[in-house]
């Protein structure tokens, strides 16, 4: 376990939220921490204000019970809750995977159904209470590469490649909807053919069908540091900086944020490049239309097939 300032906090405001984001917009979201021990050097949460610092990490202590009076408040019936919009579920933190654990087997007996991302491991107990309900869970693992070396540099805390692997090929083999998610794509290290190949064939022989893909894009917050880690692992990192100073700012959140993102030119001709990679090895590719809207309006799927009135905010 890494060395994590953890301490517990209980939650005041309401435990599901919706979200702006319209690959979110149909479901309900929930964030089991503060901070997220996995410390990825590109992580957008890292700019909130609420973030509570790096090493550090905040529990919700309270979600369960908050949530068992809240739900049956709902107008309408709560289909499917996403973990987690701000946080990994899965962090390596015990007090963390409790957490995440009570919530999945209270939501999961009442047969909501439940959707995550995630780079850490998935615990086997997590296999078991899935075991029960496979058509309720709809999984995502975020994975850019198989090099050991690059993803503990952008994901130090988070679990190795190999690990990532083995979460796809189990969770499909109990019959869990699951993908993965190449996210993010950064020019030069984790978007090249070298990369690339090798990881479509061992996501595609772990059983996965669909990838979810997207391009790193910067807050303003956190580009000076993410560019100089980039850049003590490849020299495309002086060409990553240009490549974004001939970017765009993109509006997220109904406009209430903006992101600079890649030239437009550069991303759609790279998403095609993965797409005809992928599609030789039967995986279909969803491109997250929240994060190019210069380009697309596809969904990503990140929180599972969508499906009519998984969630009303009211």
């Amino acid at each position: 376990m890494p060395d994590i300032d953890v301490t517990r906090e209980e939650r005041r405001s309401a435990v599901l939220s919706s979200s702006d984001l319209p690959c979110l917009r149909e479901v309900a979201t929930i964030n089991v921490t503060r901070g997220c021990a996995h410390g990825c050097l590109y992580c957008y949460a890292r700019g909130y204000s609420t973030y509570p610092g790096d090493g550090r990490v905040v529990v919700y202590s309270n979600l369960a019970e908050k949530l068992a009076a809240e739900l049956p408040r709902k107008r309408k019936p709560v289909r499917r809750v996403y973990f987690s919009p701000s946080c990994d579920p899965f962090q390596p933190v015990d007090a963390v995977r409790d957490v995440t654990y009570d919530l999945m087997q209270w939501l999961l007996r009442r047969r909501i159904s439940i959707a995550f991302l995630t780079k850490g491991m998935v615990p086997d107990r997590f296999l078991d209470l899935f075991a029960g309900a496979q058509h309720l869970v709809h999984a995502q693992i975020g994975i850019t590469t198989l090099d050991e070396t690059v993803a503990s540099t952008l994901e130090p805390n988070a679990a190795t490649p190999e690990d990532r692997v083995r979460d796809i090929r189990g969770l499909v083999r109990l019959g869990v909807h699951t993908s993965a998610r190449f996210d993010p794509l950064i020019p030069g290290l984790t978007d090249t053919d070298e990369n690339l190949t090798p990881l479509l064939e061992r996501v595609a022989e772990a059983g996965a069908k669909s990838v979810a893909v997207n391009y790193l894009f910067l807050r303003s917050a956190l580009r000076g540091n993410l560019l100089s880690a980039l850049h003590r692992l490849t020299p495309c990192a002086v060409e990553l900086s240009d490549l974004f100073s001939r970017g765009a700012d993109l509006a997220m959140y109904q406009h209430r944020s903006l992101i600079r993102v890649l030239p437009t030119d550069y991303r759609r001709e790279n998403y095609e490049r993965v797409k005809r990679r992928a599609e030789r090895r039967g995986l279909k590719v969803h491109i997250c239309g929240c994060k190019n809207t210069d380009i697309t309006t596809e969904r990503c799927h990140i929180a599972g097939p969508a499906e009519p009135t998984l969630f009303d905010p009211a």
